[in-house]
């Protein structure tokens, strides 16, 4: 966007076009959704808003071949998904950022008096491993071998790659397709089997999938490192690669390090650090080590940790008052107060206390608190059985009054009058109406307002279809319209 300003001689204007601060890529700013794990310990690939998945993984003691072992009891597992930064945000240098998010495991019991599933397809052998080259190469894997309905026939295979960098999978009918992209590896593909019975169980089967590059030795070219990073104190975060990362160097051959000096030099400077890969599956030289070696930026002076620094993100109360802790980028939340809250019956704004655990680096140590204010939703409240009519949604009272509007829309309550019901709930097809925090038309019947029609009454309805004002209102006639607006007020 530019601007024109006019300026007379003889004063001179010399001005900089302004340009918009670049944002903090941030896990509320990727906005992880859909993120599951099945009745096998499966996880599937969530969506994202912004940015691409880049592993996940888990510190669970059960978590093996990129999945969980199978629980008799719903089970809480705590995932950190990588995801790449796009170019834009001010973190971009960073290559990745963690996530971590926590998703309820269901239970796999199949007998006894409340089996979670029963009955659904089972898997027939193992699939064996497969090796591919790179730049495309694919393998056809006929699934009806590998898998047995069971009552009802199998109707759907799911995908997950495990590392989606090295190679793609797709099911056509009961074909699988696994096809590789430019880089050698190992990684897992696990593809389960489900039908369209209710509660039955479903199935899944994990290939070991090795792309190879047949006569290629890995070299650094291939190393595709990503992220990591060093501190002003001399901390180091190892980059991510295609390759196993391990002892970190000063210098090419020399010793291990885990930390690097600090910068006391009054300005930022590079560091270039020296890694250990070992060559992965698929290279000639695989389970060798390459040294390879990548620049960063140090910066300068400990700078203080903040909560602007801590970057607290995805923090929310459930209905019941539960407080969700949600994620950060930097630190670790130690504790947050209150635990929980009082059910309410209208959305209510809350302040909830985290203590965050400063990490090394940073001038300031021990920890600090950072007050986040949440608003947390109403209890979940019957739909109620008393018939009204609503109009659609407007801004305000007057705006009823610049034509002619009806109110057809047939919704319930738990209002048992248009005047009592603050606080009430709303419901349409016996779903919370979400209202939009708009004001409606209401009555008991279908009604036609506007200017001349006489006194109506309105109810203000929020999101959560609570009812948030009653209101009473009337148009002026053509013949003492004022201003347009009408009067009303809130009972």
């Amino acid at each position: 966007m530019s601007t024109k300003i006019n300026v007379r001689s003889p004063f001179y204007l010399n001005l900089t076009e302004p340009v918009a601060p670049t944002p903090l890529f941030s896990c509320d700013r990727a906005n992880i959704r859909n993120l599951t794990i099945d009745q096998q310990g499966q996880v599937n690939t969530p969506s994202l808003d912004v940015g691409t998945v880049l592993s996940i993984t888990s510190s669970d003691s059960d978590f093996s071949n990129d999945k969980f072992a199978t629980e008799t009891s719903a089970t809480d597992r705590t995932l950190v998904v990588r995801i790449a930064i796009p170019a834009g945000y001010s973190n971009s240098a960073d290559g990745f950022l963690d996530c971590t998010k926590t998703v309820t495991q269901p239970a796999l019991v199949t007998s006894g008096a409340t089996p979670s599933c029963s009955g659904g397809p089972t898997t027939n052998s193992s699939i064996s491993a497969k090796t591919i080259a790179v730049d495309g190469d694919s393998e056809a894997i006929n699934l009806s071998s590998f898998f047995t309905a069971g009552a009802t026939a199998i109707t759907g295979f799911s995908v997950y790659v495990a590392n989606p960098a090295l190679v793609n999978a797709t099911v056509s009918g009961t074909t699988l397709t696994i096809s590789s992209n430019a880089i050698g590896g190992s990684t897992n593909v696990i593809v389960s089997a489900s039908d369209s019975a209710s509660n039955t169980c479903t199935a899944s089967q994990s290939i070991a999938v090795t792309v190879s590059s047949p006569g290629q030795a890995f070299a650094c070219s291939q190393a595709a490192f990503s992220g990591g990073g060093i501190t002003q104190a001399g901390v180091i975060t190892k980059p991510n690669s295609v390759a196993a990362v391990g002892d970190i160097k000063a210098s090419s051959g020399g010793s291990a390090i885990t930390s690097h000096s600090a910068n006391g030099t009054g300005s930022t400077r590079t560091v270039t650090l020296f890694f250990d890969l070992t060559a992965p599956a698929g290279y000639s030289n695989a389970g060798s080590t390459v040294e390879c070696s990548t620049s960063f930026q140090q910066p300068a002076a400990n700078p203080v940790f903040d909560c602007a620094v801590a970057g607290l993100s995805g923090q929310n109360i459930s209905q019941k008052g539960i407080i969700d802790a949600g994620s950060i980028s930097l630190g670790t939340i130690s504790s947050f107060s209150p635990l929980n809250f009082a059910t309410v019956n209208s959305n209510t704004v809350r302040t909830v206390t985290f203590t965050i655990d400063v990490p090394s680096g940073y001038s300031n140590s021990g920890t600090i608190t950072c007050p986040v204010s949440l608003t947390q939703p109403p209890k979940a409240s019957t739909c109620g059985a008393v018939n009204y009519k609503v109009s659609g949604p407007k801004n305000s009272a007057g705006d009823f009054c610049g034509g002619s509007f009806k109110a057809s829309q047939s919704i319930t309550s738990t209002a048992s009058s248009i005047t009592t019901a603050l606080g009430k709930s709303v419901c349409k097809s016996n779903a919370p109406f979400a209202g939009g925090n708009f004001f409606y038309v209401v009555s008991v019947n279908t009604v036609t307002v506007g200017p001349g029609t006489g006194k109506f009454y309105l109810w203000k309805i929020d999101d959560a279809g609570i009812i948030q004002d009653v209101a009473i209102h009337n148009c002026p006639t053509a013949s003492n319209s004022g201003d347009g607006k009408g009067k009303g007020g809130s009972l």
